[in-house]
């Protein structure tokens, strides 16, 4: 069965702050990222969604290996190029696609390959979980280093907690 995901949202407010930053700050290393950058953190959710894209033509899915493409964090346009693709890519999910989840949860230095069964659903829900909580982290350090530009309120912010937010503030 095909559900249309309503995840949009997600790639809408990646593609509204892509557009607000010019190529340094894309690149730049402040302190608060402890090394990182935003292309950084755009590099990572995009690979974890590119993860679950692929997973529609096999029967696994692994976080663990993905291109680690440095393009993606070093040019904006190939980033939003990319965002665009995954948008159109991942508006239809199989949910009821059976997929094994390949993962290592061992240490460095010993890993640990463990497989679970999962979904497509399920993983394109981690997907966007986990993209949300790196565009907070985003936001925190956007708001910091580059406090000129405008991240909207619900950026990095999960559906359930804005309702959660409307609901109490009426």
């Amino acid at each position: 069965m095909l559900i249309t995901t309503n995840a949009d949202y997600i790639f809408d407010q990646l593609i509204d702050l892509l557009d607000q930053l010019n190529d340094d700050q894309y690149t730049d290393t402040p302190e608060i990222f402890a090394g990182a950058s935003v292309g950084k953190h755009y590099r990572h959710i995009i690979e974890f969604f590119q993860s679950v894209s692929l997973s529609a033509h096999t029967d696994t899915i692994c976080y663990d290996n993905r291109l680690r493409d440095v393009r993606i964090e070093t040019s904006r346009t190939f980033a939003r190029e990319l965002l665009t693709n995954l948008e159109e890519d991942l508006s239809e999910i199989d949910d009821q696609k059976r997929l094994t989840l390949i993962g290592d949860l061992g240490t460095a230095g010993n890993s640990s390959d463990k497989r679970m069964l999962t979904s497509s659903l399920r993983e394109f829900h981690y997907a966007v979980e986990h993209a949300i909580h790196h565009m907070a982290i985003l936001k925190m350090g956007v708001k910091q280093t580059f406090p000129e530009l405008n991240i909207a309120p619900g950026f990095g912010v999960a559906p359930s907690t804005l309702r959660y937010q409307g609901a109490a503030a009426r």
